[in-house]
């Protein structure tokens, strides 16, 4: 009985100590040791670039746009938000160009953006695009001739790579390395 208890223990101890080295190779506790809370005040001001073509032919309004972070967001010498972080915005406004000279409008706003640890911060920015209007040039001449009403509005698009400067709305705490 005694032999077999001793067994019992040696192998209990040997058991633990393999389970501790498995653990130890998912989860670094130097890792765990060197995160730290960062807090990201409100109004911290995070640049996003559009990563696709922007236009009222391609979007209605209510669609989702993807944008990207593009630099580094740094707090007290921390990464808050990374370079090329998502970041998804909406379309607000979706107006195609029509005739008598009525201008084309594309308007989108930036909602929030992926921090660091995976959390989601919420920043707000917007930008609005609208065409050329040519409503009294094609009203005038269709008085001359009804063909001028056939004249169209300027087209407006946000072009892929426009930057869009969006403060954060709220404090929120994001854990760095």
């Amino acid at each position: 009985m005694f032999i077999s208890t001793s067994k019992s223990t040696l192998f209990k101890a040997f058991s633990s100590l393999v389970l501790f080295f498995f653990i130890l190779t998912f989860v670094s506790p130097l890792n765990i040791l060197a995160q730290t809370k960062v807090q990201v005040p409100v109004g911290t001001v995070v640049t996003v670039k559009t990563n696709t073509l922007i236009s009222p032919e391609i979007l209605n309004v209510g669609d989702t746009v993807y944008l990207s972070v593009v630099s580094d967001v740094i707090v007290n010498d921390k990464v808050v938000i990374k370079e090329g972080a998502n970041a998804m915005g909406e379309v607000t406004v979706s107006r195609e160009l029509n005739y008598i000279g009525i201008p084309a409008k594309i308007g989108i706003a930036v909602r929030s953006v992926q921090a660091v640890d995976g959390s989601t911060i919420i920043i707000s920015g917007a930008k609005l695009v609208e065409g050329k209007d040519k409503m009294v040039v094609s009203i005038g001449l269709s008085l001359i001739c009804f063909l001028f009403a056939l004249i169209k509005g300027g087209e407006a698009v946000i072009p892929t790579g426009t930057p869009i400067l969006c403060p954060t709305s709220y404090t929120i705490t994001v854990n760095v390395q």
